[in-house]
């Protein structure tokens, strides 16, 4: 009952999720500045952490997982603590947009779900945002 409440907690906040979705090494969170700054975009998940501006506020990257599985893993919140430390620090900041960074509209709805955040309302797809050459240089 925990999660459902949190949930429609987000909602009733006017709290909206967008999501960035490619294939790994194609340059989402390099363009995810731009991303957050066409829709006033106040905070990012990415790799497994919370990111506001250019700071880390919480979380733990997945990029220093010694295992692709434990990367993966990272990535999708599923150790409690690390969930709940990423929980608690999104309830103790006031925001209205959060950016999901992914590989897939898959994850990233995971991703939303296991943080109790309300269902993505916008999936950018990165090639709608950078060309075939941009994506290919990443």
């Amino acid at each position: 009952m925990n999660h459902l409440f949190r949930h429609v907690q987000w909602i009733l906040k006017g709290v909206k999720v967008f999501s960035l979705v490619g294939k790994s090494g194609t340059g989402k969170s390099f363009r995810a500045k731009l991303i957050a700054d066409k829709y006033g975009i106040e905070l990012l998940i990415d790799d497994g952490l919370l990111i506001k501006g250019k700071k880390i506020i919480a979380g733990k990257s997945a990029k220093k997982e010694p295992t692709y599985l434990g990367a993966i893993k990272t990535a999708l919140f599923d150790d409690k603590s690390h969930r709940e430390s990423v929980i608690n620090k999104l309830k103790e900041i006031k925001f209205k947009r959060i950016l999901i960074i992914g590989t897939s509209e898959r994850m990233t709805h995971k991703i939303a779900a296991r943080l109790d955040l309300p269902q993505i309302s916008k999936i950018i797809q990165i090639e709608e945002i950078a060309t075939e050459e941009e994506i290919s240089t990443a």
